[in-house]
């Protein structure tokens, strides 16, 4: 067998300086030379391939060394919708120390999907002929490699009571093989480049903005903060103290804070939406009474408040800037929501087909509004209005047939493929669908003309679609499926 993937294209998923065991990088090599005749009909469809073999072989590591990482997202699954898996109905109890043919057809999808995040890939289209394949290959081996040292970064008893310890493993969730995806890199990206603006060195760049990732960014398939998977997995690990004060962890994110009170031993610092918190005066040069810093807090366990990350100076202006920007965005959600229901009898949505509609509306619920200034700003065509309690009104392009609304004059009048796209756009598009739309259209059980496969419509389809759906929003869109108060 001629190997074409070697342990450097594991390291991508695994923490600085710990590698695979030799046994899985095998494995992967046997993986991807089975599975040459999977049809992929998409891109890089061999670089997906060696993508698929590298991460079934690090979920058959993962299992085989009680890592937990996969065990966690299918106790988090069961927690959320009663039942282990989305899409499939289980045979039996899955194994906590086993492998199984249908997480392992999960995981491909999972792949797949992260990778192409604004379509939607049926779960079932997967051969078992397929499966049948990996799982020879995960089950022909008579010997196992543990992989200690991975156990060992994850659950070594003596950083468990230290936040600053257990940060480390936090900081490596996002990268590893089930929690990673493009979106949270492009996250983190966005987040660098920030960092990037203060002249900071390369080190300090990486290590801030792996803090700020790791307070305000969801990842993996259930879309939850690092903390939380991390939790689930000391939870099912018996580490049941540790798992309770990662699911109390408080964090307060970057603002500017100003020191109310200070003495020798601890300070209190008032943050911009004049919450306090009390903290050990470490920094006394800066932690004084009528000073101000920007700074980032975190709160594990019985601690105190504790700097988690970047801190510099501040002063009255930053300070006053941010404050006044919250006060006016709380007046904002208490006067405009009201206002804006007012004027539309109680309804949070409006249907459009096309400008000249919108405009029409926008007249009779915002006359202050200067309509044609935003109008080039704003869908052409068929088009979705929603009432934001925090964002005023919120416009979303198409998806007008596949809204279930009483008032929705739309609803279903297209054909099935034009159903399934606005469909699956809805849940899918990060760019065109705001999260607290979405929110709303999930809660009121408004998108349930979906099916499993875009080509094949069928009530059976349709039944799985519609009963995974919240998972589906979440795998796709990740940190793009909670509303962040954009």
């Amino acid at each position: 067998m001629k190997k074409t993937i070697f342990p450097k294209d594991f390291a991508g998923y695994y923490p600085a300086g710990i590698r695979p065991c030799p046994m899985y990088v095998d494995v992967a090599n046997r993986i991807y030379e089975r599975i040459q005749g999977l049809s992929i009909r998409l891109p890089g469809a061999d670089e997906l391939r060696k993508e698929i073999a590298i991460n079934v072989a690090i979920y058959y590591e993962d299992k085989m060394s009680k890592l937990g990482l996969w065990n966690a997202f299918v106790s988090l699954h069961m927690d959320a919708y009663h039942r282990p898996l989305p899409f499939y109905e289980v045979d039996g109890v899955l194994e906590d120390e086993d492998v199984n043919a249908q997480e392992v057809e999960l995981l491909v999808w999972i792949v797949m999907s992260r990778n192409f995040d604004d379509q939607f890939i049926n779960p079932l289209a997967m051969d078992k002929y397929t499966a049948k394949i990996i799982m020879d290959v995960l089950t022909e081996d008579d010997e196992i490699e543990i992989n200690d040292e991975l156990y060992d970064f994850v659950y070594r008893a003596d950083q468990a009571d230290d936040f600053f310890k257990l940060k480390r493993v936090l900081l490596w969730l996002r990268k590893s093989y089930l929690l990673c995806s493009p979106l949270a890199e492009a996250e983190f990206d966005d987040l660098a480049e920030g960092w990037r603006t203060i002249h900071l060195n390369k080190r300090e760049v990486q290590y801030y903005t792996e803090t700020t990732f790791a307070m305000t960014t969801e990842i993996g398939p259930m879309a939850l903060l690092p903390h939380w998977w991390l939790a689930e997995m000391y939870q099912n690990n018996g580490m049941i103290e540790a798992s309770q004060r990662l699911r109390n962890l408080q964090y307060r994110t970057q603002d500017i804070f100003k020191v109310v009170d200070a003495d020798t031993d601890y300070a209190v610092l008032k943050d911009s939406k004049a919450e306090e918190y009390k903290l050990q005066n470490v920094y006394p040069d800066m932690f004084r009474k009528g000073r101000y810093v920007s700074t980032a807090l975190v709160k594990y366990g019985n601690c105190d408040w504790e700097i988690n990350g970047y801190i510099a100076n501040a002063d009255l202006e930053q300070y006053n800037f941010r404050c006044e920007r919250n006060k006016e965005l709380q007046l904002s959600y208490e006067r405009v929501f009201p206002m804006y229901m007012e004027k539309t009898d109680g309804k949070r949505l409006a249907f459009f087909e096309n400008a000249r509609q919108r405009k029409d509306w926008l007249k009779k619920v915002a006359p202050g509004m200067d309509i044609e200034e935003i109008s080039g700003k704003l869908p052409s065509g068929p088009q979705v209005a929603f009432i934001s309690k925090k964002a005023g009104i919120i416009f979303a392009p198409g998806m007008t047939h596949a809204i279930k609304c009483a008032y929705n004059p739309f609803y279903r009048k297209c054909d099935a493929v034009t159903m399934q796209q606005e469909t699956v756009n809805a849940l899918c598009d990060t760019e065109t669908m705001h999260p607290e739309l979405l929110q709303y259209l999930l809660e009121n059980e408004m998108l349930q003309d979906g099916d499993i496969s875009s080509l094949h419509h069928s009530e059976t389809g349709n039944r799985i679609f519609t009963r995974n759906i919240d998972f589906i929003a979440r795998n796709h869109r990740r940190q793009y499926y909670h509303d962040h108060d954009y």
